[in-house]
Parts: C-alpha cells; structure tokens; sequence
C-alpha cells in the first residue's frame, strides 16, 4: 500500500512538472516557426523590403509564448519602419522589445535601432543615452559571452557588435571626426565576424567606401581604395539581389566621380570596373550611375536614398555646368523630403512645404520642423540645400543661392552633433551616486530631528505655528494695502475703495469684526479692542497712510500727463487746420504757377510778330493778334479765379496772438551763433524780461529774417547785435549790424515800395558789387516782415502802434527794428500737490568717492604693463586677420567676390604668420585651394592656441564667394573645412577638467557627509534649549520688524521742489528714496540682525543698469559705469547682487547676502532691484532668513511703488512734453508759411493784376484795324516791353512765394480704410443737416491700410462731400474702396449728375464759371477738385511710391466717378 502510495505521488509530481514545463516555456514547433519567419526577414532586408516586412509581421502576429522571438520580430519591424522613413513606429516597435523580453542581446539590437533613428533625426541627447546603454549590455555579453553558444544566437551576436560599430562610424563621420569613425569601422573584422552574414558584410564595404574610411599613405591612394570599397559592395550586392546595397555601390560611385577631375583619374586607374555596368564609358558615366541608382532605390522604395540619387545626380549636373538640370533634378529631392512630410505629419499646407527658394519674410520650413521636432532628417535636407546653392551660383541667382546656403548653415547650428551631452551624462551619473549617499544621510537625519522634534517640542511648535500665522496675516495685510494703488485713479475716494476692497475679508478675519472703514486715512473698526489689537492696529495704521500719500501722488502726476496730452490735442487740431489752410494755399500757387505758360507764349508770339516779320503778313498778323487775346483772356481768368479764392478765403487764417517773454525767442536766436561765428562775425543778443503780445511763430520768423539778413551782409569782422527797447505802449524789436549800409534812396524804396527789385538794392554805392550779388535774396524776406505788420494793424486798435523801418548810414551799418505792443505779464502759479516719491540719482559724495585718483590708476598701469606688451604682440596677427575676415564678409556682402578672396588671402597669410612664429614644430598652413585635411586642422589636434573663430569666418566667405564664382573645387574645399571645423569648434572640451573637478569633490563630499552627520548630532543636543529662548525672541522680532517697515514707509515720503525741472528728472529722483531707506533703516536692521553694512540695488528701467546705495560711503558698491577700479572683494560683491538680480534667487559670499527684491505686478513677478547687506556675525539661518524675506518683501513694496511705477509715469510725462513740443514746432511752422504765402498771394494779386489788362487793351487796339503801320509797330513793342516786365515781376513774386513751399508739411503714417471712411460717414451726416433735399449716402470699406497723410486724405475726402453737396439734387452718393495693385484705389461716385467726358476732363483745372460763393458764411464753391488735385499731388510726392493719381470717369449706370489711387501698406 505505502509501495502504492508512493507510485501515484511521483506520477502526480511527474505531471505537475509537465504542465508547468508547457505553459513556462514554448512549444519547439512555435520557435522553429518564429525563427524562420525572422530569419526570412533578416534575410530579406535589403533584398526587398516588402518581403521582410511580411515576414517580421506573421512572425510578431503568430508569437503566443515564444516572447524572444516577438522582440526580435518587433527588432526587424523597427528596422523596416526606419527604413520607410516612419521613425515614430520604429521607436515604438524597438521601446517595445523592453517589455517584451529580459534577453540581452535582443535589447541590445533595440538599443542600436534607437541608436540608428536619432542619429539620423539628429536627436543628440537620445542618440548619446542609448549609446551609453549598448555599451553596457556589450559589456555584460562579454563577460557572459559563454550563455549564447546556439549558432542564430551568435550570428545574432555578431550582427549586434558590428552593427554598432557601423552605426558609431557613421555618427562620427557626420561629426566629422575622422580618427573616432575610422578607430570604429576598424573594430569590426569581416573575415571572422561578418563571413555567415552577407547583409553585414555589404553594409561594411558600403560605409568605409561612402564615407572615405579607408586608409592610404596618399590622397589617390584611399581615393582608389574607397573606389574598390563601393565598386566589391556593387558587385557583391548584384550577384546576391541586394537592391539596396547595389544603388547605393553605383550611388557612391557616382559621387566619387561627379567632378570632371576625378572621372578622369578612375578612368585611367580602373578602367576595367568601368566596364563592368553595362553602360557606355564616357564623361556622362557618373550620371548614369546615378540613375542606375535612381532606379534600384525606386524598385526597394526607400524614399531616402532616392533623394540622395537625386542629390548625386545633381551634384554630377552641377559640375558639369547643366545647371537648369540640376535645378529640375533637386527640386524632385526635395519634393521627396515634402512627400515623406505629407505622409506621416498629414500636412497638406502649402506653405510649410519645402521650397527651392522662398520669398516669405519668415522662418525656413526646415527650421521650423525642427524647432516644432518633427521627425524629419535634418542631414538629408542640408545635403539637398548645399547643391541648390551650388545650382543656383551656376545660373548667377545670388539671392536664390544665399537662401539655400543659409538654410544649410542654420541646419547646421540646430543640429550640431557634439559630445557634451555625453561627457554630462556620465558627470551627472558619477555625481548621482555620490548624492544618493548625501541622500541617505540627510534622509536619516532629517528623520531624527523630527522625531526628537515631535517628542520634545510639539506643544511650543503648535504655539509657534499662531504665533508665525498671525505675523504672516498681518503682513500680508499690509503688502495688500500698499499694493493695491489703482494706477487710474482718479480721487482719493477711489483709492480708499480700493484699499478696503483689497483688505476688506483679510481684517474682518483677523479682527472679527465687520463694515471696516477708514477715515481721515486712519482705519476704524466697529468694536472696542484689545491691547494686542491695538498693536496690531497701530502696525497697521502707517501702510495706510502711505498708500494713501502715494496715490495722491501718482494721481497728480496722471493730472499733468493728461493736461499735456490735452495741449497736444489742442495742437493737433491747429495742426489739422493749419494743414487745411496749407493745402489752399497749394493749390492756389498751383493756379499761379499754371499762369507761367501762357506768359511765354505771348513773349514767344510777340517774337514772331517782330522778329520774324509777321507782322507785316495781315493773314498771320489777325492770327496771330487773335491768339494773343485768347491767351491774356485766359491769364484774366486765371487772375480771377486766384482773386476770388483770395477774397473769399480773406480772413480765415486767424493769428495766434498770446502774451509771451521776448527773451525765449532771443535764446533760440543766441543758439544759432555758430553761423556767424564761422563768417567770423559777433553776434551779440541782450538779454530782456520784457513781454510782448503778438504771434509767438511770426515773431521769431522776423527776428530770424533780419538776423540772417545782418548776417549776408556784414563783412568779415563785423558784429550783429540783437536787443529790445520797451515802452509803455509797445516794445521795439532791432537787429543792428556794422555792414556796408544803405542810402536813403535804397531806405525809402525797402519802406514805402510794396514791390521792388531786390537786385538793385545797394548796388551802385557797393565797393565789391560781384560779392554783393552773390548774397543777394529774393528781398522777399523784408517784404513779408512788412506784409505781417501790416496784418497786425489790420487785427485791432491794440496793434495799431506796429511799425517797421529801417535806419541806416553809408559805411557803416543799418538797424531794421520792427514793433510790437507790450504784454502784461502774468504770473501763472502751478501746484503740482506731489510728494515725489521716486528717488534722486546718488549723491555728490558716492560720485567723488567712485572716482579713482591718479596715483592709483599709474600705479594699476604699471602693474600690468608687461603682460601688457606680450599679450598685445601675441593678438596683433590675430587682430590683423580679424580685420582682413571684417572685410572680406562686407565685399561679398557688397559682391565684390574677387577683392574678398584677397581678403580671405591676407587673413591667412596673418594666421600663417602667427602659426610659424608661435607653434613650437610648425608643419601645416593653411591654403586656400587644396585637397585632403586643412591645415587649421592639425593646429586644432595639436592644441595650437589660435583664433579658430576667425579661421571659421574667413572659410565660411571664401566658400561663399567661390561659390559666387563658381569655382567648385575650391568652393568644396572650404566648405568641407567650415564645416569639419564648425563641428569641431562645437563639441564639448571639458570632459577631463569635468572629471578631475568630480574626483576632487568626492573627498570633499565624503568630508561634508560627516559634517553634516556631526551637525546634526550636535543640533539635536541644542535645538531644545534654544527653542524655548526663540518663543521669547519672537515677540521681539515681530515688533523690530515692523519698526524696520514703518521707517521703510515713513523713509519713502521724500519731498521733491514742485517744479517743471524736477519732473523731468526722473533719473535724479530714483536713487533719493532707496537712499532714505538704507540710511533710516540700517540702525534697526543692525540691531535685528547685526549687520555692518546695508544696500539696496535698484534696477534703472532707462539706463538698463542697477543703481547702488549704501549706507557705509566708504564701502559702498561702485555704480554701474563708474570709472576706476575697485577692490577685488567689491568685485565679487557686485557679482553676486548682479546674479542675484538676474536669477531672482537669494545668493550669499562669505560675509555677504543678497536678496532679490521680487513683487507681483499685472499678474507677473516682476524683481525690482536687489537687497544686499554684509554682516560678520553668525546667527540662525532660518530666523535670519525669515527676518530677512519679510523686510526684502516690504522693500521690494516701498520701491515698486514709489520708485518704479511713479518713474513709468515721468516718463510718460516726458514723453508726452517731447509730443506737445513736436505739435508745437509743426502748428508753428505751418502758421508761419501759411501767414507767408497769404502775404505772398495778396501781393500777386494786387500787383500783377493791372498787366494782362493793359495788355488787352493794347492787342484790342491792334485787332480794331484802325492803327497805322507805324502805331501797329509802336503798340506791338509796347506789349512786349510790357509782357517782358509781367513775367519778370510775376517769377520774383510767384518763385517767392514758392520757396515757401519747401518745407515739407507731408506727415507720413498708415491709415485704415475702414476709419477713413467711417470719418467720411461722419461728416457728411453733419454737412447734409438741415439740406432741404434727401441725398442718401453709401459706403464700401476694404479691410486695408494705405500709406498718406492722414489729415489730408480726411480733407479730401471732406471735399468731395462738400462739392457733392453743393448741388440740391436728391439721389445717391457712393464712396468705395478697391485693391489696385499696390494702390488702394478710392472711387466716390454721384448718382444724382451726369457729366460729359469733355466735362470731366476738365474738372480738376480751374474754371471760373465753376466758383459761386453759397452759403450762410459765404464759402467758395468749385474750389474743391482743385485741393483734391493739389492732396493727390503731395501723396504722390512725399508718400514714398510715385504713381498716385486723381481722374473722374462717366459711372456705369449714371452719374460720375472721381477715383484716387494711394499707395497700400501690405
């Protein structure tokens, strides 16, 4: 039975074991199957990738326990993924080998398949991580290496191993780190590893040959070696079916022998391999091989490669001067990159596709996939960029070629493959394990200081816990207080409502109360307090009170803002109307200037009748005399129209008479000495209180008119004096010279003469007449002074005391003095009720002290004066081709590529210089045509210390300018050194310091761990006694705290003179607040914290520097820009506050803290400026710095609000006083040519009026048939005597009045269409009230801006309107807008009126039939086209695009359109 018992328990045991055995481990018939399947997939890989995909799918599909067997199906999957281009999957399928299995060797597969996709997506940091991880496993396989004895296992093994190392050469070569990747291809040895595996075996052939890894003793010799390298992969790959590798054999073949040179040389050497294609053997061989190629990648589908066959044909195209070829050829490359970017980011907009070249004023697509890390191939696009740029030099598209090379430079900035990430990986790794034992002490003692904590102290901690609540309570109820100063308030109600607001809920939970109050700025509670209440209150109470005083002050300044901006309002309404005024006055100069014409016609028939014996023809004569008649008719209607006009608008320019001191026009006249000084005269202006009221513009444009007049005319050495008499009545104005003089016939003419010739004047008493033509004006300068004056008498009784008149003496000088009436004085009192709250600039005292004296600067420069010298002669080579690299970038910059590349040449020859001078063997120099390694780069391998930045500058332009040349040899080689050496210059140096740095901070550490562990111990020890003292400090504390807050607040009421001077100068006021604070504050402070000094580092929002103050003068921290040096421990001081600043963190040096003084403004942390103190004493860290945060958070308070936020608003006045300026100068530059043109205009109309009449009369005479020959003679030499005499004074009168003209008064800005026309909307529904007729009005704005003066096109459009208007017609009125090219075209059309083209032709010339006065106020109508012509005739001057116009045409249904075009803004 026992026998029995033992039988069945064995067979039970025995099938136990059998079930568990098949559910643990896979059936052999599923492995057999997996393993085929993957070995079907490795096989096919590079045979057809379809078939390998299929195969690794069933594998992954059809796996149910064999899980080894799934990674290596998801490892053949990633791989088939990669190879399409879908890198996402293929980091899925390789990340999900582990979870799949533990197995080493697969997990090393899926390492370098990660490894294979980030090399490629230039993903650095990744690519670095994985790296490091294969290693490891490597590692751990070799020293196990004996667990993987089955024959798939170490197949699989070897193709792991030099997989890798084909992956680590390929990386390196892009790194262009040449030893690394050759030192990498070299690990792996094909005879042994790679004989069972062909694909391995092709990939090793393909990547010495591709990537020039093989070795030779010459540049031929590893030319023909890298040949063979390809042309065994070719071979090998074609007998085998290995579509991949036989394009990319051929591929590499025809990039070896893409250049004319290197056809030739394999043409020679390997001839038989050439035969070998089955294509002919000639120069057009390396692009048959390239399309060879072209067709392998197409029938495998790796879009990649086909790209780059596309890349090796053009390259092959290129440098053989088929350059529209090679543009068609890489514009497919690139669509491939666009194809890849559709398929798998789904991005079918245009506009972020690669183009050729881009016009678009934005980032390249290339840059912004990679900024947006998308997973495309940074490499793969900068191969394609390279060869467009090359293309494009070809066909001498400059830009096309710089857009490209640029694209390919900034790929190669944001994808920079260097090794820091590495070297910081493995720091960061060393250091991690020194840390977790850090951790684990500071754990364990953090635990024990709880524990004991709780044991001992938990009653006092809770006590303490209220005790620090409350102060933080409190606290924050003052912080809300002072921060919550509205900055648009606008009463001091407001302000009150805000401070409640803010501390409303704060106080009622705090005091228990409800309906808080404040009054007579103090706050009142609705209870009867206690006496911590009170204390509490009487804390409280100062922040309220300086809340408010602040906000009157910011309401103060938000006063005199508003009143400037309320003057600059009402000068830019003057400016509005004076522009208006301006433009009629335009447009009649228009009309005078058209008078011109007819002028000389009449001169020239006058000639022919005379000259050319016409006259004695009666036919020709009556012509002739007919014509004549029509032309002085047409001068007469001109004359009329101008007349009119005149009359009509007589009265409208009003003068802007205002009381003001004479002695602010005398200083602007002093200002202007220099040009006398350089006619080496005197000009002496005395100084005067009086008060004078007239026009203030007119005023200086005469005192300025007869002061440069005494200057044309006073000989050298001679003296101008300009001054003032008062009188009761008026005050009399002289500019008084020691010139040449004038007689008294020359006085009367200048006085009584309303019109005179100038050129005559002084001429007959003049020693040196030839100079005094050469000075000679239009003398319509004097004429205007006149012309004002006598406006002034015209205005009122007051101005009847104006004069103007001369005095002067032969020989000896004149005085032109000119009066006006005396003005009362008025004394203006302004109260700015302000208490400047924004501090004054640093003292005199900080200022002397930063000064160095020197002594001390001849001694610090004697000091260095050795090292000096040395340091100068080394850098003198090196600056030398710093200067020549400057040049040579500004002449391709400026397309002169020749005179660059002898730049680049002399840069070289410097570096050269300071090579064989300073290197200790020197061997290699560098070149600017070449083959092989540049020589800058042995100096980089020998550790040469030379400027590598400027050998990069001057490689990068001679690259550019052979380029531009299309010099492509040369061109390649330059590029290749920019870009090893770019690379190079990028990587990271400090791996070993980095390292040696670790291993003397490992003892250090270990050192700090035992401290810290004896801390620790000896803080359990103490901290019980000591806390029992800290429950009695606090109280202390609390009361010291806010003793140091009351005087902060009480120290930032700083009262400033309330005058102009001092609002403007903010810079002065910024440092006087910060001052206050450190000086009331440090005694408290020192005795809270014992300090030995206190500053604060306030941060100049103008200046962009930080401002120190300081309450120990002796030490204080030099300000930033101060001259001199100072000591080092200042130094460090400075350096610190300045970090400080910058990282918004707490910083410390041995004796020294700084803290940022951070705060909370328009929802952003805002740092203010810095708090730093220096103190010798050791006190409790944490309670110093609690101490310490509370008083910087108070600080950073006090100057936000009384420093920054009040110096915002000066600044803001001050800018709007440079705006009331500016309007001021324009208001008063177009009154003063306005009141100039109307006196010039009057003058033309009273005296050129009287000719064309004489003139008339005369040629009626002639036409009446009644003269005899002899009085028909004597009539026709009158009228040209008097035509002669018209046009002489007519051009003086008229070329006068448009010198007036040259001051330009266009304002250019952009203006919306839709606000246009919504002005437009306005006006007319205020000109058409009260019209008897309904007049509909429609307008159809564009969503567009244009380029104008707004005032203008507003007055335009203004006329328009009125001229529509004007007409009683019911009907329609259209205004539209349309896009006209790059003009915006207006059209205004009337409905209501028809017009004939003839009509509308003439329409914008004048026409005096056209001009009615209408209207209550007697306006002048039929002047409106012509100021729309005279607006459209600015725009197109001064606009900045020539082109506008003005027309009308019929309408399409009826009536008319007028049309202007405007320059639009895109």
């Amino acid at each position: 039975m026992k026998r029995l018992s033992f039988i069945w328990f064995a067979g039970l045991l025995c099938l136990c074991t059998t079930m568990v055995s098949c559910v643990g481990t896979a059936p052999m018939k599923e492995v057999r199957l997996i393993d085929s399947l993957n070995q079907v997939a490795y096989a096919f890989r590079y045979k057809n990738l379809d078939s390998s995909c299929h195969a690794a799918s069933r594998a992954y599909r059809e796996v149910s326990l064999y899980k080894q067997g799934k990674a290596e199906a998801s490892n053949n999957l990633g791989f088939c993924a990669f190879m399409r281009m879908d890198f996402e999957k293929a980091e899925k399928f390789h990340k999900d080998v582990y979870s799949l299995t533990k197995n080493e060797l697969e997990l090393l597969v899926a390492d370098i398949g990660l490894m294979k996709i980030y090399q490629r997506t230039a993903m650095n940091k990744e690519f670095y991580d994985y790296r490091n991880s294969a290693l490891r496993r490597m590692k751990r396989i070799d020293e196990d290496n004996k667990l993987f004895v089955d024959k798939h296992e170490r197949l699989r093994l070897n193709y792991a191993r030099s997989e890798f190392y084909i992956v680590s050469a390929v990386y390196y070569y892009y790194l262009q780190q040449r030893p690394e990747a050759v030192a990498s291809i070299n690990e792996i040895y094909p005879q042994e590893e790679l004989a069972a595996d062909t694909n391995q075996l092709l990939y090793y052939h393909y990547i010495k040959g591709s990537a020039a890894l093989c070795d030779g003793e010459t540049a031929d010799e590893r030319r023909l070696r890298e040949f063979d390298e390809l042309y065994t992969t070719w071979k090998m790959a074609s007998r085998g079916g290995y579509l991949y590798f036989e394009g990319n054999g051929v591929q590499g073949l025809a990039n070896l022998m893409a250049s004319p040179d290197n056809y030739d040389f394999f043409q020679v050497r390997r001839s038989h391999a050439l035969k070998q294609f089955d294509v002919p053997v000639d120069s057009l061989l390396p692009m048959r091989l390239g399309q060879l190629a072209l067709k392998k990648f197409k029938q495998y589908n790796d879009v990649y490669q086909i790209a780059g066959a596309y890349v090796s044909i053009g390259k092959y195209l290129n440098a053989h001067d088929n350059y529209a070829e090679a543009l068609d050829t890489l514009t497919l490359a690139l669509e491939c990159v666009n194809s890849h970017h559709r398929r798998f980011y789904d991005c079918h907009d245009s506009l972020d596709w690669l183009k050729t070249y881009d016009i678009r004023d934005t980032i390249s697509s290339e840059k912004a996939w990679i900024e947006r890390k998308l997973r495309t191939v940074p490499e793969w696009i900068s191969r394609i960029r390279e060869q467009l740029s090359v293309t494009y030099a070809g066909l001498e598209m400059k830009q096309h070629s710089d857009y490209n090379r640029n694209i390919y430079l900034d790929i190669l900035e944001d994808t920079r493959q260097d090794k820091e990430l590495e070297s910081r990986y493995q720091a960061l790794e060393s250091e991690a394990r020194q840390l977790n034992i850090l951790l684990f002490f500071v754990i364990v003692g953090f635990i024990l200081v709880v524990l004991f904590f709780w044991i001992f102290n938990k009653r006092s901690k809770e006590r303490n816990h209220v005790h620090l609540h409350r102060l933080r309570q409190m606290l924050d109820i003052c912080q809300k207080i002072t921060a919550s100063i509205p900055t648009d308030a606008q009463t001091e109600e407001e302000i009150v409502d805000a401070i409640l607001s803010a501390v409303q809920t704060d106080i009622e939970e705090l005091f228990n109360v409800k309906d808080i109050r404040i009054e007579d700025g103090q706050l009142v509670l609705p209870k009867r307090l206690t006496k911590d209440e009170k204390a509490i209150l009487h804390v409280i109470a100062p922040y309220i009170t300086w809340a408010l005083d602040n906000g009157m002050t910011s309401i103060s300044l938000g006063d005199e803002r508003r009143r400037l901006e309320k003057e600059r309002y009402v000068y830019e309404q003057h400016i509005a109307g004076n522009k208006r005024q301006n433009l009629i006055k335009k447009a009649c100069m228009a009309i005078v200037n058209g008078i011109h014409p007819y002028i000389d016609r009449i001169i020239n028939e006058v000639h022919k009748l005379t000259e050319k014996g016409f006259i004695h023809d009666e036919h020709i004569k009556a012509e002739k005399y007919q014509y004549m008649d029509e032309l002085v008719t047409t001068i007469n209607e001109y004359n009329d129209i101008l007349a009119l006009w005149i009359k009509m608008k007589q009265g409208s320019l009003s003068l802007n008479i205002e009381t003001f001191g004479l002695n602010e026009l005398f200083d602007l006249i002093r200002k202007g000495s220099r040009a006398f000084e350089m006619k080496q005269q005197q000009l002496e202006v005395t100084p005067t209180d009086t008060y004078v009221k007239a026009d203030k513009a007119l005023t200086l444009f005469m005192i300025n008119t007869l002061a440069e007049n005494a200057r044309k005319y006073t000989p050298k050495g001679g003296k101008v004096k300009v001054y003032a008499n008062p009188t009761e009545e008026y005050v009399e104005i002289s500019v008084e010279d020691t010139g040449y003089g004038l007689s008294e016939e020359d006085v009367t003419r200048i006085v009584g003469e309303k019109l005179y010739n100038s050129q005559e004047i002084g001429i007959l008493d003049a020693a040196d007449r030839e100079e005094l033509l050469k000075n000679k004006g239009s003398g319509f300068g004097l004429m205007n002074c006149k012309g004002i004056i006598e406006k002034y008498r015209k205005t009122n009784e007051v101005f009847r005391v104006c004069l103007f008149n001369v005095e002067s003496t032969l020989g000896k000088g004149s005085r032109f003095y000119f009066r006006l009436p005396t003005g009362v004085r008025k004394t203006l009192m302004v109260f700015l009720c302000i208490f400047f709250s924004i501090g004054m600039s640093s003292c005199n005292k900080a200022v002397e002290e930063a000064v160095m004296q020197p002594d001390e600067i001849y001694a610090q420069t004697a000091q260095d004066s050795l090292s000096l010298a040395a340091e100068n002669e080394f850098e003198a080579l090196l600056n030398e081709a710093s200067d020549y690299a400057n040049d040579a970038y500004y002449s391709n910059v400026e397309g002169n590529f020749e005179q660059a590349l002898e730049y680049v040449d002399s840069a070289m020859s410097c570096l050269n210089a300071h090579y064989k001078r300073y290197a200790q063997e020197p061997q290699r120099y560098m070149s600017l045509r070449g083959e092989g390694e540049p020589g800058e780069l042995s100096w980089w391998n020998d550790l040469f210390n030379s400027d590598f930045h400027v050998i990069l500058d001057i490689r990068n332009e001679a690259a550019v300018a052979f380029l531009a040349l299309k010099q492509w040899d040369a061109y390649s080689y330059n590029n290749a050194a920019y870009t090893t050496l770019y690379k190079l210059l990028g990587e990271d140096q400090s791996l070993e310091e980095y390292c040696r740095q670790l291993e003397r901070s490992t003892n250090n550490k270990m050192v700090g761990v035992i401290l810290f562990i004896g801390l620790i111990a000896m803080l359990l020890l103490g901290y019980y006694i000591l806390y029992i003292r800290k429950r009695l400090v606090n109280r202390w504390n609390l009361e010291q705290v806010l003793e140091i807050n009351r005087q902060i607040f009480a120290a930032s009421l700083i009262q400033v003179p309330e005058t102009e001077e001092a609002l403007q100068r903010e810079e002065d006021t910024l440092k006087a607040i910060p001052q206050r604070i450190v000086d009331e504050g440090f005694d408290a402070v020192n005795e809270l914290l014992s300090i030995d000094r206190l500053g604060i580092a306030v941060y100049n929002e103008t200046t962009h520097q930080l401002e120190y103050v300081s309450n120990s003068i002796e030490n204080d921290l030099p300000s930033t820009g101060d001259n001199g040096t100072s000591t080092a421990e200042d130094e460090l001081w400075k350096e610190v506050v300045q970090r400080c600043f910058e990282q918004h963190t707490q910083l410390s040096a041995p004796g020294f803290e700084a803290l940022p003084l951070v705060v909370d403004a328009a929802g952003d942390s805002r740092c203010v400026g810095v708090l730093y103190l220096e103190r010798q004493e050791s006190v409790d860290q944490e309670t110093a710095h609690l101490l310490l945060e509370l008083i910087a958070r108070y600080i950073a308070i006090v100057v936000f609000n009384a420093v920054v936020k009040l110096a915002t608003k000066y600044r803001d006045i001050e800018a709007a006083h440079e705006e009331a300026h500016r309007a001021s100068w324009e208001d008063g530059m177009l009154h003063v040519q306005n009141m100039v043109l109307d006196n010039c205009l009057s003058t033309i109309k009273h005296e050129t009026i009287y000719y064309p009449n004489k003139i008339k009369q005369l040629i009626g005479k002639l036409r009446s048939g009644i003269l005899s020959e002899t009085e028909e003679k004597e009539t026709v030499s009158a009228i040209s005597e008097l035509i002669e005499y018209y046009k002489g004074i007519f051009t003086i009168l008229s070329s006068c009045a448009s010198r007036q003209l040259e001051e330009v008064t266009f304002r250019r800005g952009i203006i919306s269409v839709p606000e246009l026309f919504a002005l437009a909307e306005k006006y007319f529904r205020k000109a058409n009230k009260g019209k008897g007729v309904a007049v509909s009005f429609s307008t159809r704005a564009i969503d567009e801006r244009v380029v104008g003066d707004f005032i203008q096109l507003r007055f335009l459009l203004e006329n328009l309107i009125d001229e529509a208007l004007s007409v009683p017609l019911g009907g329609e009125i259209h205004l539209a807008a349309t896009v006209d090219g790059e003009y915006i075209r207006f059209l205004f059309t009337d409905m209501r009126r028809t017009k004939t083209r003839e009509e509308l032709n003439q329409l914008f010339y004048p026409n005096l039939e056209r001009m009615t006065a209408t209207g209550e106020k007697g306006e002048l109508r039929g002047t409106e086209y012509l100021v729309c012509k005279q607006i459209i005739r600015d725009h197109d001057e001064f606009a900045g695009k020539r082109g506008c116009r003005i027309n009308a045409e019929p309408a399409e249904n009826s009536g008319f359109t007028v049309y202007f075009t405007i320059p639009r803004r895109k």
